[in-house]
């Protein structure tokens, strides 16, 4: 049986049940963390390892890993991911650790942003490490061990104690040492949080927005780290060819150092300028740091949407560094199915079209539109040879004659990819032919729902299923124009005509759910939100939509 999905940030728990789950959850573990608030870090500790324990997390494994992000298997229940989420917003026992000293020096400079201290120790690494440094675990140990119980590198540390101190110091330089001299921009800590969680969330300041800023470029070249390369395209001819090490990485320059053996000396290069040695070894580039989830499964952007954070300024700036800057993702889903445009175009539409809302659906905008664009690519792009061409210009235009969708440029190059297009040619003509929809009276439960339209407070009052019909003046099978509303993937679609003779709730695990709710949220003009399409009743009752001619026109004013 399949899991429900809960979307407890959403604050649309699917039943009574539920809901009172969801505040028992989240008071208890409100409760539990306050209560270690007081305690010695001495008890705190065994406390926090023990919480830690219970949400899942196999403590040995990370104990095994000093420099390393340890155990991040995903959270398993609601209750634990709310032990989980409190832990990190009181910061477990990282303030207990600097105020009583319980860090190495290095981390204790990191955070404090003396960065003559920081420079000091890398340089007596440096004089003992062997070459490359990429590869020296003496480097390694110094740059990458985790401190306290919520396993904080260095660099996480200058991102989440850094900004609460009294007198701040040097942190972005202090940040760009470290990034040069290899220090991991996709870092995590014992809840699965990198800079980007800690430096973009809803407690980010300035300094933690540079600093994030320096570790989303150095993360997008992060996987050639430690790897075999070999250099090519450079003005300099000698150069290409030659072999080496890539190591650290400058936010000045956006440039990787390379260490060459065969010269025994390090260049900084160009990403593009570097390849891997050997293709066996070759490796995909992370995600977008801010994209990258935590053992929640969720990103920064979710923390920004919570209902709590949306009319604060510092909440909107964050925001559109995320948003405008890094184009974030909108659309990734947390443990509980839960995405930053599902929350904005839920809870969000309550506190109106500004702040974080507004540049939420703004990128929802952006996304329909470049989905729209590319579509219309498409329809212009020659299936085989994947030239564009342009059936205006009085050449004859192509389309398979059985699916009409598929475009050629000529006879020829139908004939050439039919032996491919034949594999998708059925399912592409029946969708073509409409989408069958389930009929809402399979699931009747006998209430009754009310509408209300904002635009003009009328309210329509009907039966479950009651509204699955043609609109009046409609005959079977003519095709007319219907309205599809909907916010996520576990939220009845709404559909209705002008006329709103014809109006049914489609439900989630109805037939044709799936396929309306991706033209809504690529539809441009609502943010995802809502779009039109044609639909149509046969004789025997059953109502057929078109998603493929899916779209707003001038005059749908309803």
């Amino acid at each position: 049986m399949a899991k429900k999905k809960q979307n407890y940030y959403q604050g649309r728990p699917t039943s009574v049940d539920d809901f009172h789950r969801h505040n028992r959850s989240q008071d208890l573990a409100s409760s539990r963390i306050d209560e270690i608030a007081l305690l010695p870090l001495t008890e705190k500790k065994v406390v926090i390892r023990a919480l830690l324990i219970e949400i899942g997390t196999d403590v040995d494994k990370n104990d095994s890993d000093p420099t390393g992000d340890g155990d991040q298997a995903v959270i398993s229940s609601v209750e634990k991911r709310d032990l989980a989420r409190h832990l990190f917003a009181t910061g477990g026992d990282i303030h207990d650790h600097f105020a009583s000293k319980q860090v190495s020096k290095f981390a204790m400079a990191c955070a404090a942003g003396n960065i003559s201290v920081v420079q000091s120790e890398l340089e007596r690494v440096k004089a003992t490490a062997s070459e490359p440094l990429s590869k020296s675990k003496q480097m390694t140990t110094l740059l990458e061990t985790r401190e306290t119980s919520m396993r904080l590198s260095p660099l996480l540390l200058i991102v989440s104690l850094g900004k609460n101190l009294l007198m701040p110091g040097a942190q972005p330089q202090t940040a760009k040492l470290l990034l040069k001299n290899g220090a991991s921009p996709v870092a995590k800590d014992v809840t699965g949080k990198t800079v980007a969680h800690y430096g973009a969330g809803g407690m980010a300041t300035k300094m933690t927005l540079e600093v994030t800023d320096m570790c989303i470029r150095a993360a997008k070249s992060h996987h050639l780290f430690g790897k075999e390369v070999k250099l090519q395209n450079l003005k300099t001819e000698e150069m290409n060819g030659k072999m080496g090490i890539v190591g650290g990485f400058d936010p000045d320059s956006d440039r990787r150092a390379v260490y060459l053996p065969e010269d025994r000396k390090e260049v900084w290069i160009k990403v593009e300028n570097i390849a891997f040695l050997d293709e066996a070894a070759m490796c995909l580039p992370y995600p977008l740091l801010t994209d990258i989830q935590d053992r929640l499964k969720s990103v920064s952007l979710h923390e920004l949407v919570m209902p709590s954070e949306f009319q604060r300024t510092i909440v909107d700036e964050t925001a559109e560094f995320l948003l405008k800057k890094h184009n974030t993702s909108i659309y990734t889903e947390d443990c509980d199915g839960c995405s930053p445009i599902q929350m904005a175009s839920g809870m969000g539409q309550f506190f109106g079209d500004r702040g974080v809302v507004k540049l939420v659906m703004e990128a929802a905008t952006k996304k329909g539109r470049d989905v729209r664009k590319a579509r219309k690519q498409e329809d212009r792009t020659c299936a085989n040879c994947n030239d564009c061409f342009d059936d205006g210009g009085g050449g004859m235009l192509l389309v398979c004659s059985r699916c009409k969708v598929v475009r050629y440029c000529g006879r020829e190059c139908q004939v050439q990819h039919w032996k491919e297009h034949k594999k998708e040619c059925v399912d592409l003509a029946s969708l073509s032919l409409g989408v069958k929809l389930g009929s809402p009276s399979e699931f009747d439960d006998g209430l009754y729902s009310a509408t209300t339209s904002l635009s003009t407070g009328g309210t329509f009052r009907q039966r479950a299923g009651s509204g699955y019909k043609k609109p009046r003046g409609t005959k079977h099978n003519e095709k007319f124009v219907i309205k599809c509303q909907g916010l996520s993937d576990a939220c009845p679609i709404l559909i209705y005509d002008q006329t709103r003779t014809c109006q049914f709730d489609l439900r989630p695990e109805q037939k044709g759910f799936n396929e309306i709710l991706q033209e809504i949220r690529n539809e441009p003009a609502w943010q995802g939100r809502k779009t039109f399409m044609k639909a149509s009743f046969d004789k025997s009752g059953v109502c057929t939509v078109y998603p493929e001619k899916a779209g707003v026109k001038s005059h749908y004013t309803w």
